[in-house]
């Protein structure tokens, strides 16, 4: 009997051990900060974030609570808080997701709604954002709420211990090799996707008819009427036309570019269809910010021009344009993604979709002289400005046209688009 005991009280320990292995590890490692008790001088900044955006972001913003948020995917990430930090501005948060939904936005302005004292809130919205089957319709921000507010879960969440593992393998290499056989499969799964693009094509791949099989108009069977009837105001965009002319341009792109212009183009333009639950949710977030004098300004990124292009492809320059349109009755629209010389230059991009450090620096520079009068934070940012200028002193903003109470204001490849009085 005595031996069945121990045997039992043995069992009892090495199964208690075992459970309690990975929350001590958890607690030891740290993937995402929550405690920030050991340093272990893992880069956590490169692998934790990219691991979980929303989990790393919602541990991290309550030690700061900035005033100033950014909110969107990928493109807004990049807008990042040392380059405000470089024009004296330490005040501004990142909340930006790679990849993020507008589900994630909402749900992240949600948890600043009832956790933030807001003044300043900028939002990038990308058109092609607005279709709810963007990413799926993913949200990953509950779950990262859910962990960020529960130790316990934190600690037991077997995601939270393979990114951990993954710091370790980054970080200590030769450990990692030592415990080869080691295994530390996940149980369950972290809607955390690498977005990036396969870096190769084929010319067979871009030709393919498919890419384009919805765009094609039907053949008419009325008389022809050529562009010039019309008076620039077709298309349905009235006395806009003039201000989306059509985009002529014909150069050999990388092959991470063409890929994405050609296969990505078509899966972001083919089955389009803006949802009205995520105007919805966008109203909301602009009702609430008026109500409680937070300043909103939306910002749509840029993407070289023939990613533009393929709008046109699909025949959506009129939705394009409305949605600059309708989203101007709700905040100010600074709007960089129409073709201009620094949307032709491909210097200024990473890939198709995103801009590169240098360009986000500018960009971080015209939005601050938007929200910020202070002499010496404006004084830097005019420093950082080439060849994107967005219409922002009494001089730039004299060059504008108007139609109702929507007026545009003309810059140097930008544009801010906002409500009049009339």
């Amino acid at each position: 009997m005595r031996l069945i005991s121990k045997l039992y009280a043995t069992a009892m320990a090495v199964t208690a051990i075992a459970a309690l292995a990975p929350v001590a590890f958890n607690f030891v490692v740290d993937a995402f900060d929550h405690n920030r008790i050991v340093d272990l001088d893992l880069d956590k900044k490169e692998v934790s974030v990219k691991a979980h955006y929303p989990l790393y972001k919602m541990i991290e913003y309550p030690r700061i609570k900035a005033p100033t948020v950014i909110l969107g995917d990928s493109r807004a990430r990049a807008l990042q808080d040392r380059y405000w930090q470089e024009l004296g501005r330490d005040d501004v948060y990142n909340f930006a997701y790679g990849g993020a939904t507008v589900y994630e936005i909402y749900d992240t302005f949600k948890y600043l709604q009832a956790s933030a004292e807001l003044e300043t809130l900028i939002v990038s919205l990308p058109l092609r954002s607005m279709d709810a089957r963007f990413k799926g319709g993913m949200n990953r921000v509950p779950e990262a709420i859910a962990l960020a507010d529960n130790p316990f879960a934190y600690y037991t969440n077997w995601f939270v211990t393979k990114t951990g593992w993954r710091l370790l393998q980054d970080r200590y290499p030769a450990l990692v090799a030592s415990l080869e056989g080691f295994s530390l499969s996940p149980v369950q799964k972290a809607h955390a996707a690498d977005f990036t693009a396969v870096r190769s094509l084929s010319v067979e791949t871009l030709l393919d008819p498919s890419l384009c099989d919805e765009c094609a108009l039907s053949t008419s069977v009325a008389a022809l009427r050529l562009p010039a009837v019309y008076h620039g105001h077709g298309f349905g965009l009235g006395r806009w036309a003039g201000y989306w002319p059509e985009i002529t341009i014909d150069r050999d792109l990388p092959q991470l570019f063409a890929k994405q212009v050609g296969t990505n183009g078509a899966a972001d333009w083919r089955r389009f269809k803006q949802s009205e639950d995520l105007w919805a949710m966008i109203e909301e977030i602009a009702s609430w910010s008026a109500e409680n004098d937070v300043e909103l300004i939306f910002l749509i990124p840029p993407t070289i021009s023939e990613m533009q292009r393929r709008i046109s492809d699909f025949g959506l320059t009129a939705a394009n344009h409305k949605f600059r349109e309708r989203l101007s009755t709700l905040a100010p629209v600074v709007d960089l993604d129409f073709d201009t010389p620094f949307a032709r230059d491909l210097e200024n991009f990473t890939d198709a979709y995103h801009f590169g450090s240098d360009p986000a620096r500018r960009i971080v520079g015209e939005l601050l002289m938007l929200i910020d009068r202070d002499p010496e934070h404006v004084a830097k940012a005019v420093q950082r400005r080439k060849d994107l200028v967005c219409p922002v002193t009494p001089a730039e903003t004299a060059k504008s046209h108007k139609e109702g109470t929507l007026q545009l204001l003309e810059g140097v490849s930008c544009r801010i688009w906002r409500q009049t009085d009339g």
